[in-house]
Parts: C-alpha cells; structure tokens; sequence
C-alpha cells in the first residue's frame, strides 16, 4: 500500500486533517479499517472498533454485535442450505476474501436475525481497545485510544448499548473524550502526547497505561471502577532517557494476594499494579509500575520505571509489538489454597507465561515472570511468517469437550493466524486469513476466533472447536463487507 502511505504521510501534519468537525459525516453503519475488538464480561456482544486510516471520513466509529444472533447466523446447522439466508459467496470473490458465506453487512436490517445492536461515532484513528467490568454495576467500560484529536475515548456499556454523551450525530462527547483537560484531570498540566497506541488497564479498570508510539512515553490515567459517571482522568506522563522512543505493545501483571490484602489493610483500595511494554526500537521488555502517592494531598498518582530486560532468545531481537501473558498456572495454585494466606503467598511466586510478536526475524517469543518483582526471561523463538503484529491467549474447545489454552499470533503482512499450544509446544494450526489480520478477540463460549481485518475492513469469524476437525481453523463467516483501500482501486 505505498502509495496510500505517501497520502497519509503530509496529511497527518495538517491541522484538522482527522480531527472532529467538517468533512465527509462517518458512515457508522460500516466498519472501516477495524483496529480494536473486544467482548463484554458475559461474552454477549463483540464490540468493534474502526480508525478511518485512509481519511476519507471525518471521524471512525463503533459498532456492537449480538452474538446470540451472530451464532444463530453461523452455527445453525439444521439449516436447509450451508449459509443459510446469507448465501453462498461468488467463486471469484473467494481468491481475496476467505469463505464460503456472503458476509454479514455491518447494516444489515434485511436480515431476519440482524446482529447489529447499536452504533456510536468516535475520533479518527483509533489504535486499539480494552474492555473491563464496573465493579458493583451491570455496566463494562470500553477504553479507546485516537490518534485523531489525541485522547482516550471511554464508554459506558451494557446488554450492546454505548454510552458516551452522544450529540444529535450520535458522536461521543467531549467529556468522553479524556487526556486533552488538564485542568480537570491532574495538577501537573499534562495532555496526552501525539500518536497514542497501545493500551491496557488492570481488571477492575482503575489504572490504564496507554503507550506513545513517537515520544517515547506511557501514559497513565486513573477511574473509579465503583462509579461509571466519574471520567477516568490523566494522571501521569512517564518518559526518560533510559526508556526508548517506540513503545508499542502494553499488558497488565495481576496483583498477588499479598498485594491486594494490603490494599484493603490500608482502606485505599490501591494496589501497586504493574505492566509490562514492548518496543519497535529496542530488545527489550520494560517492567512499569503504578504508585498511588496515598500520603500526598490532593494525591498525584505516577508511573515508576522499572527498568528492562533484554531480549536474547531472537538473533536482533528488536521491533516487538503485541505482547499477552497467560496467569493460569499461577491463578490455579492460589485457588487451591483455600484462601489460607501463607499458601497463597507461596503459589504467587509460580510464574506467569509471556509471549510476544516479534519482527527480527519474525518469531514468538516465548518467556516467563521471576517472581516475586516480575522482570520476564525469554527461552524460546518459534519462527513465523513475516510480519506478526499481534498476539493473544485464549481458550479453544478440545476434543473431550474440555477447555484448553492457546496463544494466537496474526502476521499482518502474510495473511496468517497461528496457534500455539502451550501444553504441547507446538503450532497446531496455521489459519489462512484475507489480507491484514490484526486485532483479534476469542468467544471461549461459542469457540469462536474474531479477527479484525485491517486492510479490507471487515471482521473474519473463525471456528476454534477441536470436537470438529474438519472445521477447526476455518472460517465460519465475515461482520462487514469486505472493500479494499482506495488506493488500490
């Protein structure tokens, strides 16, 4: 896509270029270069993200899809024909765009099971998303970083419907939109750096850390998970010397048992949450940690930096994007304690599995935690097909019925998802996608694999149920029409 970079490039300096106001209104009925998935806490709606990479739109937007609906779309098999009202696809189309099944339009009304549940309009280029439960509320939040107008968009969410202050135009309000009101938001006179990336935030949804990709910091902003009328708010900006220019990816630690009984000792309910972050520039992984600052008045929470461990299981080892963990083995040996305090300080020390997309060479790195202070190791280097962009850990459903883990990296430039399994230490599939599988999200319930598909905007569904080899790995059906970029044509 050189020349659609060549486009991008001057208009990305230009004031207003993707920002809010003017130009041609987002269609929000359609995905568009889809760059962040997630599901809520029961698993009943996928939420997907688009950027409007290409400009062409004023603004992206975000759609939510009911997925009792969508099953009854792709799994029905008491159908009288294998896509049921959907129909077969044309041959032709096949050779670009994997499947068997016409897809499913992001506005699609003629459907007698329409997914579609609801639809809010954001800023242009977004980068990513999280989703996390409210304590004590029906509601999840979503957090959105933009790129466009350089903030954190943030919803309120339930049973498919988004909340976000939305105008006449169904655009999430300036309230929503945090990180650009110092004021409101920290004593430090901070607003988000330019060209926010990656983000994730601990479970309950009280401390996210959002990576710069070209200043070289994380960002750290703060909610009240007990209240979802309260704005989370920027707090901190770390950046050093030390730390290099290009973070990329980011991933959240669990808090050890010790951790949190001290929280609640000391009435504050803060925990020192901890994340780990990747670099396009550096092989290395860098340890960042949270510090309330309880003992100050007004507090000014901040990011300490932990410092890096090297990468040395790749030749180079440099350009990591996404990361994941998988705290299985340790969340298990802490449940079989009972509760019993000296137990589960001793099964806090089992380590936590890291893996991450490397691009030098195109690899999964594969590593662990050295508890208790976390800093990861990398042991192995599994090669990849080029371009691996992003990495999850799931679960798949096995033969006997039963879950089991699994690691799936997408490799943007080759069109593949692979997954790896953990337990066997061994790729078990390698899935054939359209062209720039990125953002992914897993359905455990319904052994479903979302895959947001950059280039073509439209999301590919993918079986994940081992009890039907003949199925497992292939794709099911496609959210959106797919369209190449402009540039293309």
């Amino acid at each position: 896509m050189p020349r659609l970079v060549q486009l991008l490039v001057p208009c990305a300096f230009l004031c207003g270029c993707f920002g809010p106001g003017g130009g041609v209104e987002v269609p929000k009925d359609e995905i568009y270069f889809p760059t962040g998935l997630a599901l809520d806490r029961d698993a009943n709606y996928l939420y997907v993200v688009s950027s409007d990479f290409d400009l062409q739109y004023n603004g992206g937007a975000i759609q939510s899809y009911d997925l009792g609906r969508l099953e009854e779309l792709l799994l029905d098999e008491d159908r009288a024909e294998p896509c049921g009202e959907l129909g077969e696809r044309a041959p032709a189309d096949k050779l670009l765009y994997p499947g068997r099944c016409k897809p499913i339009p992001a506005d699609a009304p003629g459907l007698q099971k329409d997914p579609v549940k609801n639809r809010v309009k954001i800023g242009a280029f977004a980068t990513d998303a999280v989703m996390r439960p409210l304590a004590g509320s029906e509601y999840d939040r979503l957090f959105v970083p933009v790129r466009g107008d350089t903030t954190l968009h943030w919803l309120n969410v339930r049973d498919g419907e988004m909340e976000c202050g939305q105008d006449g135009e169904g655009a999430c309000s300036e309230r929503h939109r945090a990180g650009n009101d110092p004021s409101a938001e920290n004593t430090r006179g901070l607003r988000l750096d330019a060209e926010p990336f990656g983000i994730d935030a601990n479970a309950e949804g009280s401390t996210i850390v959002v990576t710069n990709q070209t200043t070289g910091t994380a960002s750290l902003f703060v909610a009240d998970p007990e209240n979802a009328d309260v704005a989370p708010a920027l707090r901190f900006a770390l950046s050093s010397d030390r730390i290099p220019s290009r973070p990329i990816g980011i991933v959240s630690l669990p808090r050890t048992p010790k951790e949190i009984r001290d929280s609640e000792s000391a009435n504050d309910g803060a925990a020192p949450d901890a994340f780990l972050m990747t670099f396009r520039n550096s092989a290395q992984v860098r340890l960042l940690r949270f510090a309330d600052d309880g003992a100050s008045s007004p507090e000014r929470e901040y990011l300490v930096d932990g410092g890096g461990v090297g990468i040395d299981a790749n030749s180079v080892g440099t350009d990591s994007r996404g990361i994941a963990i998988d705290s299985s083995e340790r969340e298990q040996a802490i449940e079989r304690c009972g509760g019993d305090a000296a137990c589960e300080d001793l099964a806090a020390l089992t380590p936590i599995d890291v893996y991450v997309a490397n691009r030098a060479p195109a690899s999964l790195l594969i590593g662990r935690t050295r508890p208790p202070l976390e800093y990861p190791y990398f042991f192995q280097s599994l090669p990849l097909t080029v371009g691996p962009s992003q990495v999850v850990v799931g679960k798949v459903k096995a033969p006997s019925g039963q879950e089991e883990t699994r690691v799936f990296v997408a490799c943007f430039d080759s069109r593949r998802v692979f997954v790896y399994d953990p337990q066997r230490e061994r790729f078990e599939a390698e899935i054939q996608t359209g062209r720039g599988p990125h953002a992914m999200a897993v359905d455990t319930a319904r052994s479903l694999l979302y895959v947001g598909h950059f280039t073509d905007s439209y999301v590919g569904i993918f079986s994940l149920d081992l009890s039907k080899p003949a199925t497992y790995g292939t794709i099911l059906g496609t959210l959106g029409s797919p369209r190449p970029p402009r540039s293309s044509k």
